[in-house]
């Protein structure tokens, strides 16, 4: 072979023929358009030692997909950008399922005053009310320790499937109850709410953890944060329903049956958790499902980023088959769980006790109680707004600020806020200055929510090893809603025998209590990998060690550098 023809052949290796390209664009073009397909968020990394710069050409040292010629190289960019927006809609599908809870939170709010009203011929006494208001709290431990079993058994997406079909059940329940009958209407309704009490136990696990799997460090905490944004639509979706019908809780009820429908239909077009399907050695649906998350859709060849991220994902399950044919109650012993178990359990503790879910439950009430002056059901309009408002500001927190900071502004904000109800309590505002209840309410809500209503719940998927994800969040969840049982049924008797001012000086105490808490106990896991936070409670330290966030933005910088 001559030299001439030797250089020939090493430029015909180093740049891929017409159509070689051709062929890959046309496969990705295909895979754009696979409508069966959804494709999530964020791509797996590239490490340097997958990339290098030549003469201001990229190579890849893998030789999979990636070439030096530049229109491969935006294909994969392409596949980043669509990764990214991608990820975002898949944990938006999944956290369609909390809309429900939310809206299962919300409905005593806005019924109890058309159910014991005096006009009322079915009316509910006190008593009757304050179990219809709770009675769904004391079955969300139960929804809490089957969503463990459910997650490792069936799967992130029948789970949430699941979760809609109760759901649909519950509030289809009571949109056909007795309208002559008390007996009849009151079992039908308590029937009802304990589904519903059942579903909210079981979905603040999956959406979350679903969400957290498959994220990126850099985007797991927006995402996250989805799980506590979709309880508080579906808050404010029952406060502005029960305000346009105020008077026909039956109606309201088969409304929320048909956004119930809606998210299980919407299921279907999300992929399953990779994750997951590695556990149960499904590699090749995994692999699948992990090309659709990170953006590349039906592409058939191997993507080494893609390899790299299914070779971690076997290693972890290989892991814990080694480690982890014990029992859960064997594993509870290891500092990895136990410890993030007593952590998140006591954050719960302090969000339950602060009198969080009791204003959500009772917002009504509560605003009357707190000597709001203006129409009670548009008060609870308010509440549902600020939340909503807030809960989006926590996306963008969550990944700047980090957990501890907003959770401890949150605190203090909280603890402010409910001595100033006391203290309106005590001495009604004059006339003139009727406003201040109202905005000390909506204050505590923006304030709560920047914390210690949604970093609990975004920790939850953030803290557990893999191995114990499902019982750990189950159990967690069975202790949370435990507390809220009783912090919702004991609220109207510590009214009436302390008064709502010292009720509102006992909430501001445990808040201030809360803050100390996150000040020393509960650990900030900002850009983090979840390895590096399992390692942090183990005991052990990463020294130099990059984090994977830090990774993804030099690849991401290089990248850019190399087209």
């Amino acid at each position: 072979m001559t030299n001439e023809e030797r250089r020939t052949d090493d430029d015909d290796r180093e740049n891929p023929s017409t159509a070689a390209v051709a062929e890959e664009l046309e496969q990705l073009t295909v895979a754009q358009s696979n409508l069966q397909y959804i494709q999530p968020t964020s791509l797996a990394l590239v490490s340097e030692k997958q990339w290098s710069v030549r003469d201001g050409k990229s190579s890849s040292t893998s030789g999979a997909v990636y070439s030096a010629n530049n229109t491969t190289m935006i294909l994969a960019q392409k596949a980043h950008s669509n990764g990214a927006r991608m990820q975002l809609i898949s944990s938006i599908l999944a956290n369609l399922t909390v809309l429900s809870s939310g809206m299962g939170l919300g409905y005593s709010a806005i019924t109890l005053h058309a159910l014991t009203s005096e006009d009322n011929p079915l009316r509910m006494n006190s008593s009757q009310a304050s179990w219809f208001a709770s009675i769904s709290s004391i079955a969300c431990p139960l929804g809490g320790l089957i969503s463990g079993y459910l997650l490792d058994r069936i799967g992130r997406k029948k789970t949430l499937m699941l979760i809609n079909v109760l759901s649909i059940v519950s509030w289809s329940l009571i949109a056909v109850c007795s309208m002559t009958n008390f007996d009849q209407m009151y079992t039908q309704i308590l029937i009802a709410r304990v589904i519903i009490g059942i579903v909210i136990g079981l979905v603040s696990a999956p959406a979350s953890i679903y969400s957290a799997e498959i994220a990126t460090p850099k985007m797991r905490g927006r995402l996250t944060v989805l799980t506590s944004l979709m309880i508080a639509v579906g808050i404010l979706l029952i406060y502005s329903m029960g305000y346009a019908v105020p008077h026909n809780f039956r109606l309201v009820a088969g409304m929320a049956a048909a956004i119930c429908v809606g998210s299980l239909l919407l299921l279907f077009a999300m992929p399953e958790s990779p994750a997951w399907l590695m556990s149960k050695e499904r590699e090749e649906e995994a692999e699948r499902s992990l090309k659709r998350i990170r953006g590349y859709g039906a592409y058939r060849q191997r993507i080494p980023e893609v390899d790299k991220e299914l070779m971690r994902l076997r290693e972890n399950v290989q892991a814990q088959r080694r480690a982890g044919r014990e029992s859960f109650l064997r594993l509870l012993r290891q500092p990895q769980v136990y410890k993030p178990l007593g952590v998140i359990i006591g954050f719960f503790g302090f969000q339950q006790f602060s009198g969080i879910f009791v204003i959500v439950v009772y917002a009504a009430k509560v605003s009357s109680e707190a000597s709001v002056s203006m129409d009670p059901f548009l008060c609870t309009v308010l509440i549902g707004i600020t939340r909503v408002v807030a809960t989006l500001l926590v996306a963008y927190i969550l990944d700047t600020l980090g957990r501890k900071p907003p959770s401890i502004f949150s605190g203090v904000g909280m603890l402010v806020c409910m001595f100033g109800l006391a203290l309106c309590s005590y001495f009604p505002p004059i006339e003139a200055l009727h406003w201040i209840p109202t905005a000390l309410i909506l204050t505590y809500i923006f304030t709560s929510t920047l914390g210690f209503l949604t970093m609990p719940f975004s920790m939850l998927a953030e803290l557990f090893p893999q191995s114990v994800r499902g019982p750990a969040s189950g159990i967690t969840v069975f202790f949370t809603y435990l507390m809220s049982f009783f912090t919702i049924k004991l609220y109207p008797t510590m009214v009436e025998l302390v008064g709502s001012a010292n009720v509102f000086i006992i909430f501001g105490v445990v808040s201030f209590l809360g803050v100390l808490y996150v000040i020393y106990v509960v650990p900030e896991t900002k850009g983090k990998s979840l390895q590096e936070i399992e390692d942090y409670f183990r005991g052990m330290s990463h020294g130099s060690t990059p984090s994977q966030e830090v990774e993804e933005d030099e690849v991401s910088n290089l990248s850019s550098e190399c087209v």
